[in-house]
């Protein structure tokens, strides 16, 4: 089944961020475009989720977070099994750190593309969402390719304590800057 959404398109530089490669060689790069081919061909995005009650989240700094919601969204983003065996069964060590980095930008991207999605769907009733973060789901394994997270959702947005932050894909963040000195410029 397909996803209702389009997914944001690969960003190089945010994968080379991820794999920690700030001055990339020639042949860095050259084994980045093949890391972005290869996972391009067996990526299958998949998203399950299941609105619920603000009433099972037990944790009490996750309650705190996500007071003023009145429901939640609990969502389990996989980018398939065929991409979690390549990234984790190839013969190319070289490449260990590409496919992790790529990995964690794609989920990256997932994630933030169906939130848009959702949250275009619920502004039209004047609903916000806040912020996601990690939850556990019995019997989802968490790896590299697969993530659990929550999101609130409140109708009152002026009782949301945290709207929905966009750092992953917002071009002039903060939270982005390397040092001090670039956040002057």
């Amino acid at each position: 089944m397909s996803l209702p959404f389009r997914i944001y398109p690969v960003r190089k530089d945010e994968v080379l961020r991820r794999s920690a490669m700030r001055n990339p060689s020639a042949e860095e790069m050259r084994l980045l475009d093949e890391c972005c081919r290869d996972g391009g061909y067996v990526l299958e995005y998949h998203i399950t989720e299941r609105p619920r009650a603000l009433e099972i989240v037990e944790d009490e700094a996750l309650r705190e977070a996500l007071s003023g919601c009145e429901a939640v969204i609990v969502f389990t983003a996989s980018l398939g099994d065929a991409f979690r065996d390549l990234v984790e069964s190839h013969d190319e060590p070289e490449k260990d750190i590409l496919y992790q980095g790529l990995a964690a930008e794609r989920m990256d991207a997932l994630i933030e593309s169906y939130l848009d999605y959702k949250e275009n769907i619920l502004k039209t009733s004047g609903a916000v969402l806040t912020s996601h973060y990690p939850f556990s789901w019995n019997g989802v394994e968490e790896n590299s390719c697969t993530a659990t997270r929550i999101v609130g959702i409140g109708m009152h947005p002026e009782q949301v304590r945290q709207s929905r932050c966009r750092t992953c894909f917002v071009a002039d963040c903060p939270s982005r800057r390397e040092s001090p000195q670039e956040s002057k410029t």
